[in-house]
């Protein structure tokens, strides 16, 4: 992008990166062969429509997140 943000007139807008829902942070690398995208990614379809990986799954997340914002307070 040319300084100051702006587009010129014409030019082709990148398409959005998708994120991987299960690795957070990370972008979805079609890691399961023939996927589109996390929409149709067996492996994220399996862990939120499981109940019990599902919370292991958001446990990890808030277990990483509260990581996060202690290193943003000590640093």
């Amino acid at each position: 992008m040319p300084r100051g943000g702006v587009r010129s007139v014409g030019s082709v807008p990148q398409r959005p990166v998708p994120a991987c829902p299960i690795r957070d942070g990370d972008p979805c690398s079609l890691c399961v062969p023939g996927v589109s995208g996390p929409q149709d990614c067996g492996l994220v379809y399996l862990v939120t429509s499981d109940p019990e990986l599902r919370a292991e799954w958001a446990a990890r997340r808030h277990t990483e997140a509260a990581l996060k914002r202690e290193r943003r307070c000590t640093a």
